[in-house]
């Protein structure tokens, strides 16, 4: 269950009609009017993508899950005022529900109910034209500046002028990055996987990712979202036949698998032609069969070989949030929440500001240099090379951030050698070969090695984040959108040279030495 905001008129209609409804047949007890029609607005958008992902939506009925933090407590949901509306969703015939836990979720999510809509509901959905997703939208971030505990439980904290500045410096980025149109550009030959398609299906449907072009050979199609009429009578005719047609309910087990009524599956493959179709036949495919680290998910394979020449889409949601750690302002504070963070490196340089291509620029080494920097050594040398030459570069690279983020050398074996399957990166065989990785990273770093399993990792983030903040000011100060990836920044081309010096000084004001690029 996730917070949504819509103005449509449609969604508007709906919630009215069923409000009314709602009292009319289950006697429902309203306390605020506005809350509870705010609460059935919010279940009914989750019904309506659970539809289209295939799978139920979960939600907890303990109250001790609805508790809040002021400072973060206005897009929530309370316990008295949601777990009403489903319950009277439920008795009307508009859900289904099952307690339990599905099989491919994390154990540590709970056993907690789920619900997901019956084709009575979907049929409300196409009567009211609620097909494609552009009548809710995810909104902004309630709060810019977010602490989290050591359990990374949201806390609250007391405003100061630090504070302020760094929420009017969030403001100020997010304004103006609305100002540009940022996409992602793929052609043929540019790899892809299944992770990826699945991911930008979930970010179509929740509107942070909108498809501008599809190029197949020769044709190209223009997505949009009319629909004709005569397609929307053709399935809701089957809604409004007496009797009603009937169709089978969602299997009782999890995951859903099957959508329970496919009426608004056809009228979305028809407004957002094939590719769309594509996307949500694979996700319907998929979903509940992929395990943890299933190498099938991740084979890269060139976007051609799904009959693609060309892939444009617009990445809506680009605002950014700081995150602090471990209850203080001391540990952390990256900004996080923008799309393109989470696009595959190799897909970064695709990235359009404004129809221009960009370069993304780089600090090199950057936490192992500030190390180095805080010992007053200007260290200028490839920090992973001198341990092992080329062929072992990115294993030093995993060795050596991994050392210094680890609380302690046990724990750092584990990520290390997690980190290197994830990457598909084999281990030397050597005798003992963490042991032997870590020691000749130390060896070669001594200025630094009393920083190996100290947990200065988010030290280090907290000062990276503060050098991040003022390039992207002095960045717009220029007029220059800045997309920032913690430790990079991406710009349009032809500010390459002016982002480079601005890099450069402001990481020099901080570490009194001149970084790496």
């Amino acid at each position: 269950m996730d917070v949504y905001n819509s103005t449509s008129n449609s969604i508007r209609t709906l919630v009215n009609a069923l409000f009314d409804e709602i009292v009319a047949k289950t006697g429902l007890k309203i306390k605020s009017l506005k809350r509870v029609k705010q609460a059935l607005k919010a279940v009914l958008i989750n019904l309506w993508l659970a539809n289209l992902l295939g799978m139920p939506v979960r939600y907890s009925r303990d109250k001790s899950a609805y508790s809040h933090n002021r400072r973060y407590g206005k897009l929530y949901f309370k316990y008295h005022t949601l777990l009403p509306v489903i319950d009277a969703l439920f008795s009307l015939g508009y859900i289904e529900e099952k307690k339990g836990r599905s099989y491919y979720e994390d154990k540590k999510k709970g056993y907690q109910t789920r619900i997901w809509p019956t084709p009575a509901l979907i049929g409300l959905f196409i009567d009211y034209q609620l097909i494609l997703p552009n009548f809710f939208q995810k909104p902004e971030a309630e709060e810019l500046i977010i602490k989290k505990d050591k359990s990374k439980k949201l806390v609250g904290y007391r405003e100061d002028k630090n504070t302020h500045q760094m929420r009017e410096d969030l403001e100020y980025y997010n304004e103006f990055v609305k100002e540009h149109h940022i996409t992602v550009n793929l052609q043929s030959k540019v790899s892809i996987n299944y992770d990826f398609l699945i991911n930008l299906f979930k970010n179509i449907i929740t509107n942070r990712i909108t498809i501008e072009q599809v190029l197949y050979g020769n044709n190209q199609i223009v997505i949009h979202s009319r629909i004709p009429q005569h397609i929307l009578k053709r399935y809701t005719d089957t809604v409004n036949s007496n009797p009603p047609i009937n169709k089978p309910t969602i299997t009782q087990e999890f995951p859903c698998k099957p959508p329970i009524d496919n009426r608004l599956h056809r009228i979305y493959f028809y407004a957002k032609l094939r590719f769309i179709d594509f996307l949500v036949s694979l996700n319907r495919k998929l979903h509940g069969k992929r395990k943890k680290n299933d190498k099938r998910f991740l084979e890269l394979f060139p976007l051609e070989k799904i009959g693609i020449e060309h892939l444009q889409f617009i990445l809506n949601q680009e605002y950014l949030y700081r995150v602090f750690n471990r209850n203080s302002f001391q540990y952390g504070g990256r900004a996080y929440g923008a799309i393109h963070q989470n696009l595959p490196k190799h897909m970064r340089p695709f990235i359009h500001i404004n129809g221009e291509k960009t370069v993304e620029i780089d600090y090199s080494a950057f936490h192992i240099l500030m190390l180095y920097n805080q010992e007053g050594i200007d260290y200028q040398d490839d920090p992973y090379l001198v341990c092992g030459g080329p062929e072992m570069r990115d294993i030093y690279k995993s060795v050596g951030l991994i050392s210094i983020n680890a609380e302690n050398d046990r724990s750092a074996y584990g990520a290390i050698k997690d980190k290197l399957v994830d990457n598909r990166i084999p281990l030397p065989n050597i005798d003992k070969p963490l042991v032997s990785l870590i020691k000749t990273f130390r060896d070669a770093h001594k200025p630094i090695e009393q920083y190996l399993f100290s947990g200065i990792g988010l030290t280090l983030q907290n000062i990276d984040s503060h050098i991040m903040n003022a390039i992207l000011k002095s960045l717009m100060d220029k007029g220059i959108l800045g997309l920032s990836v913690y430790d990079s920044v991406i710009v349009a081309e032809q500010h390459e040279a002016v982002t480079k010096e601005v890099m450069t000084k402001e990481y020099k004001k901080i570490m009194g030495f001149n970084p790496r690029f």
